[in-house]
């Protein structure tokens, strides 16, 4: 049987009280509302192998850092009898903002002591709590019969007790990996283009004379490839003419061959008229 506000009430008056300090203003209709103590301990990366809980002044703020664990210690101690077992969930308002309550067990009867709540801040944004803030909710369910066993957990007074080394969250170490190599390569990625600035403006001036240097080239090469085409049809023109006259020259040789031939046939022909007379 889940108790209700009225037993809640009455078994929190008195010199054993179930819960201490007790508020009204905290009761609800079957369960009541823890509020945040002046100790916690929040685990850091950067914290190396330090331990150390922090202490709340009245209306200080606890920050929670995004996907950090927050061990916080209740301001209200509470005394369970024999007979009474409880259970603690995290407020709604909480949830709502991305926080998280570590599931833990239900505390036996005749604890006597405060509670720890663990809180992970699953969000991108840091949390604020301020001391005396309600940040956790106590059920409280009664037996059918009173437990007969001795084994109690053990009371809690202060967190350095609970915790005996630093905590660090997975998913704090997990986001400062994913920060750091978001960090490298976006100063990679302005190196690389810093880089390739510098590539294209080193390479652009030299491209540009090799350029200019290539086109003089080859305007020079036009120009010499003209003067050979034109020494060449010089060439051409002086031979044409140098066969052209030693065609005439063939010629010329040839008449005078005839002519020879023609002269030399008359002085060695005899003639009939004269040889008669003789």
């Amino acid at each position: 049987m889940i108790l209700n506000d009225t037993e809640i009430t009455n078994r929190s008056n008195g010199p054993n009280a179930l819960i201490s300090p007790f508020s009204s203003e905290n009761l609800r209709l079957s369960s009541y509302d823890l509020t945040v103590g002046k100790e916690y301990y929040i685990g850091q990366s950067d914290t190396g192998s330090l331990f150390e809980t922090q202490t709340l002044r009245t209306s200080q703020s606890i920050t929670i850092p995004p996907h950090a664990v927050c061990f916080i210690l209740t301001e209200e101690q509470i005394n369970l009898s024999d007979d009474i077992t409880a259970r603690v969930s995290l407020r709604m308002t909480h949830i709502y903002a991305g926080m998280v309550l570590t599931s833990q067990p239900p505390f036996d009867p005749n604890y006597r002591g405060k509670v720890v709540v663990m809180l992970h801040n699953l969000s991108s944004a840091p949390y604020h709590l301020k001391c005396g803030e309600r940040v956790a909710t106590i059920e409280f369910t009664k037996l059918i019969s009173p437990a007969q066993g001795n084994r109690v957990h053990r009371s809690v007074h202060n967190l350095e007790a609970q915790l005996s080394k630093p905590l660090v969250s997975s998913l704090t170490e997990i986001a400062n990996a994913s920060t750091s190599v978001q960090n490298k390569i976006n100063w990679l990625s302005g190196q690389m283009l810093i880089f390739a600035a510098l590539v294209v403006a080193v390479l652009a001036v030299p491209g540009f004379f090799s350029y200019s240097t290539l086109l003089d080239r080859l305007s020079e090469q036009r120009d010499q490839i003209k003067e050979i085409s034109k020494d060449i049809d010089d060439f051409k023109k002086k031979l044409e003419s140098s066969e052209s006259n030693n065609n005439t020259l063939i010629e010329k040789l040839s008449i005078l061959e005839k002519k020879t031939r023609n002269g030399t046939t008359l002085i060695s022909q005899p003639s009939s008229s004269g040889g008669d007379k003789q």
